[in-house]
């Protein structure tokens, strides 16, 4: 049986004009990977926000909660877990 020595393969690379790509076999493949979300940073950095908001009564901070909240909602959609399908 012949084997191939890795470690002296990639030595002989570093020496050559040869890139890996002309010696492996290189298959590429991307993929999603969820993060780790910190709830608690997450709804202090919010609440700040929302307790800022609510001392005014303009116009503008209503739109700002109402952006909030939509905003709230889209984190918990993209950073919620299911498994299965919902019905």
């Amino acid at each position: 049986m012949l084997s191939v020595d890795r470690s002296k393969v990639d030595e002989a690379l570093e020496v050559t004009t040869l890139s890996e790509s002309d010696v492996y076999d290189i298959q590429e493949s991307e993929y999603v990977r969820k993060a780790e979300v910190d709830e608690d940073v997450k709804e202090s950095r919010l609440q700040g926000l929302k307790d800022r908001l609510a001392a005014s009564d303009d116009d503008e901070a209503e739109q700002l909660r109402d952006e909030i909240e939509d905003l709230e909602q889209r984190i918990d959609d993209l950073t919620s877990f299911r498994t299965g399908t919902e019905m």
